[in-house]
């Protein structure tokens, strides 16, 4: 599934008095492209997207190789208020639905076919899923060099949803190919396997384009697309506004690979609202 780069970080960037102020000359220039992006998003025409979107043609085949880590990257991306409307539907705590978002270096052969759903096949109401067990390993601190603080801090700008560890979304059932939390989805997953990128309409690769759609299917769909692009964006600049740049050192680095041997990571997670730091 499409993802964004939502790092606000560049290095040398920006004059000492932006730094002193808390965002580089690149961080203030992103902020400024995102609220122009926001403003013309808003004045998108739905007909023309639908129109789009009708002439590509999609109808969703039911195989789930979009929640599966065998046929690529399949990270979804969440909100904090998506993460709030998942938690509520299913009991879950915070944790237990997503996990600082991070680039897709899971292995999932590792695992095996035979391993199980964490997640009754049967309930509608999720159980407890253990977060071990689902949490995805650090496996290769050197990919994430430039976002680790002089405490070992790993920094992570967004949140994704959970998944198993043979990579495949922890919310998928394993046997039907249906979604668990199917009515309070992601705004990712009910508008893939389309997306908008610089006010474009794009697609994902998937087996279900090319079917016909319905002017009105059609129609629904372009408002939910263009309805996530906005929120995305926004959620996104909310997060560049209220983040703070921090020290990169080698002894940072080192720190965060001795937790990673001893089975621990630690992670700043930067999203819209803040801050969180939790322990993976």
């Amino acid at each position: 599934m499409y993802l964004q780069d939502r790092s606000p970080y560049m290095e040398n960037s920006g004059s000492s008095n932006d730094r002193n102020s808390g965002k580089t000359e690149y961080q203030l220039t992103l902020i400024d492209a995102l609220k122009k992006e926001i403003e013309i998003a808003r004045r998108l025409d739905p007909e023309k997207l639908a129109a789009e979107i009708k002439k590509t043609g999609f109808s969703c085949q039911n195989c789930g190789k979009c929640c599966k880590r065998a046929f690529g990257d399949n990270r979804v991306v969440l909100t904090p208020q998506e993460i709030e409307k998942i938690q509520k539907y299913t009991d879950l705590s915070k944790l237990e639905v997503a996990g600082p978002l991070i680039p897709d270096i899971s292995c999932p052969e590792e695992a095996g076919e035979g391993e199980e759903d964490r997640v009754a096949e049967n309930s509608s109401i999720m159980p407890e899923i253990d977060e071990k067990k689902t949490s995805e390993p650090f496996r290769t601190p050197e990919l994430l060099k430039e976002d680790i603080d002089p405490d070992g801090n790993i920094h992570a700008y967004g949140w994704m949803l959970r998944r198993k560890k043979n990579g495949d979304c922890v919310f998928l059932e394993k046997d039907t190919n249906r979604c668990r939390i199917y009515p309070v989805r992601p705004m990712l997953c009910s508008t893939y396997p389309f997306y908008i990128e610089g006010l474009k309409l794009y697609t994902c690769e998937c087996e279900g384009l090319g079917v016909h759609i319905s002017a009105e299917e059609s129609r629904k769909l372009a408002g939910s697309l263009l309805s996530r692009y906005v929120s995305e964006l926004e959620d996104t600049l909310a997060m560049y506004e209220k983040y703070e740049d921090f020290e990169r050192t080698e002894k940072g680095h080192e720190i965060a690979k001795n937790n990673l041997e001893k089975g621990t990571c630690i992670y700043i997670v930067h999203d819209s609202r803040g801050i969180t730091k939790i322990i993976d």
